[in-house]
């Protein structure tokens, strides 16, 4: 097999793992977010520890999109996207958000996740039209 088809082939399967590592950060994102709402109808110190709980792992997924990105960069050279920032979830984040629980956090909070989440499905559109690049210039280095 030509070097050339190898590299794209090892571009789109480095780009079928970033995806994967979206879609869980984006379920995890989904879940802090749905506890988010719960939270600011009043679910309290519950409601408000298990959302920044899911907060945190959307965080560690993030984190491991950022490896997977470091591959597909070092696999396709010209892949040039933008990483969704994480979601705020630090020391004094939780404090407020947890032990000053109120609605004003909450919502402040709510906000912040549906844009990260925003900005990871539009993040997840561009790898999926790299997969669907990387399988189209695969299957014409195949025909020849």
């Amino acid at each position: 097999m030509e070097r050339r088809l190898i590299e794209f082939i090892e571009a789109r399967d480095a780009a079928q793992q970033a995806l994967l590592r979206i879609d869980n950060a984006i379920k995890s994102l989904d879940e802090a977010s749905s506890l988010g709402i719960w939270d600011i109808l009043g679910g309290g110190f519950l409601s408000s520890w298990m959302k920044r709980s899911r907060i945190q792992a959307a965080n560690e997924d993030i984190l491991s999109i950022k490896e997977s990105l470091e591959n597909l960069n070092e696999e396709l050279e010209d892949v040039n996207m933008i990483l969704p920032t994480e979601v705020s979830n630090t020391v004094f984040d939780t404090a407020i958000d947890v032990w000053f629980d109120n609605m004003f956090t909450d919502i402040l909070v709510q906000r912040e996740m549906k844009e990260t989440l925003r900005e990871l499905k539009d993040f997840r559109d561009s790898i999926i039209k790299l997969i669907t690049d990387l399988d189209t210039v695969i299957q014409n280095m195949d025909k020849e």
